[in-house]
């Protein structure tokens, strides 16, 4: 009896250990695929124009001038 328990032991360990094994792989895989969708998108993707933001402009009168209103 005490031989069959050890064996019960062991395949409950094992089957826990292939089921980590699985789902490693699969998160493995699913990260390889995004990792290769991300790089196309940014291989089709053409570059950003740089843009430049006014953050304070002091008031000339000048009409049409972007002025910060508080």
């Amino acid at each position: 009896m005490d031989s069959a328990a050890i064996y019960v032991a062991t395949a409950a360990v094992l089957s826990v250990w292939i089921t980590i094994f699985i789902y490693l792989w699969r998160i493995d895989a699913t990260a390889r695929a995004l990792k290769r969708e991300l790089e196309r998108e940014q291989d089709r993707s053409e570059p950003l124009p740089p843009v430049a933001e006014v953050s304070r402009v002091r008031e000339t009168g000048i009409p049409d001038e972007p002025v910060e209103r508080r």
